[in-house]
């Protein structure tokens, strides 16, 4: 099974992180990605990612919130083993360095050295980018003051009978957190795929919290999922494997000036982080990187 998340967001908060607790300590060793922008760390998740779904093993994949095409985490569950991209805005660290997480430096492959204007124009496109996102955080914050932040009503009676309902396994479950959206460059990102299979009840945000608990007591792993525009907010419950989600989303709108021109300056931010990796691009052997990767294959799953 594949599961897709984000695990940061764009918010009025500015940008918010979940990649501390991923994934927790005792369930993987966690291999922390280090380089610069445009040096193949997307590609390199991607090609673990494929090979995992080829042998058929499930497979998280962590998308970028600041563009959703690229990958920033992937997580095998079946092989105790996680990548993640540690960089900016994320930045990750070892816990205990080669007891439950190492470096994977993919920087290695950089090549040759910038050129005078080259560094000037890493200057310039480095403190424009992160300008546009300062820009659109403020924006985001606007709107978040002006609209009307409460999330869609809906009855609980149905979602208590269920988590009522729910057989105690024993134990205490663990809770996640994950972002099943995103405010992204391309818009306002919902992974519905997420919860494909599952029985979908609407709920209050009240009962996603209460829920959480009640799960969590009876035994059964929950995940909270909140909401990208407003962290401290939630917008749904998912307990993967009950095949239950519980939603409380509201509905952005898009077509605000102020969500409007922030979703703008998101997408002038990519065009200008895409100008920023075409000036490495030159300077990277993506050869020997694909080279490298193709030798780590076999070792990563030795055991499939």
């Amino acid at each position: 099974m594949t599961f897709t998340y984000f695990l940061g967001a764009n918010s009025r908060r500015g940008f918010v992180s979940l990649y501390q607790d991923f994934p927790p300590a005792t369930d993987a060793f966690l291999h922390i990605l280090k380089s610069g922008p445009g040096t193949g760390k997307s590609s390199f998740l991607r090609r673990i990612g494929k090979e995992a779904e080829a042998r058929g093993l499930d497979i998280h994949y962590v998308l970028c919130s600041g563009d959703p095409d690229s990958l920033d985490g992937i997580y095998i569950p079946d092989l105790k083993q996680a990548w993640v991209d540690g960089t900016a805005p994320h930045v990750i660290e070892p816990r205990i360095f080669g007891a439950d997480t190492d470096y994977v430096n993919l920087g290695a492959f950089f090549r040759k050295s910038f050129d005078p204007h080259e560094i000037e124009r890493l200057q310039k496109l480095n403190a424009a980018y992160k300008g546009k996102y300062g820009s659109a955080y403020r924006l985001l914050e606007k709107y978040a003051a002006n609209t009307d932040a409460s999330l869609c009503p809906a009855p609980d009676d149905a979602g208590r009978a269920v988590l009522e309902a729910l057989p105690d396994r024993g134990g205490t479950g663990r809770l996640y957190r994950r972002f099943l959206s995103a405010i992204t460059w391309k818009g306002i990102l919902r992974l519905r795929m997420e919860l494909d299979g599952f029985q979908c009840l609407p709920c209050s945000e009240t009962l996603l919290r209460d829920g959480a608990e009640q799960a969590k007591k009876k035994g059964w792993n929950a995940v909270l999922c909140p909401s990208p525009l407003d962290p401290d907010r939630l917008e749904a419950l998912i307990l993967p494997d009950a095949k239950l989600a519980f939603t409380a989303f509201s509905d952005l709108n898009a077509e605000d000036p102020l969500l409007k021109n922030a979703l703008l300056e998101l997408r002038r931010a990519k065009e200008m982080h895409d100008e920023l990796e075409a000036v490495y691009h030159p300077h990277i052997s993506f050869q020997a990187l694909e080279e490298y990767t193709a030798s780590l294959l076999p070792r990563i799953f030795s055991s499939t």
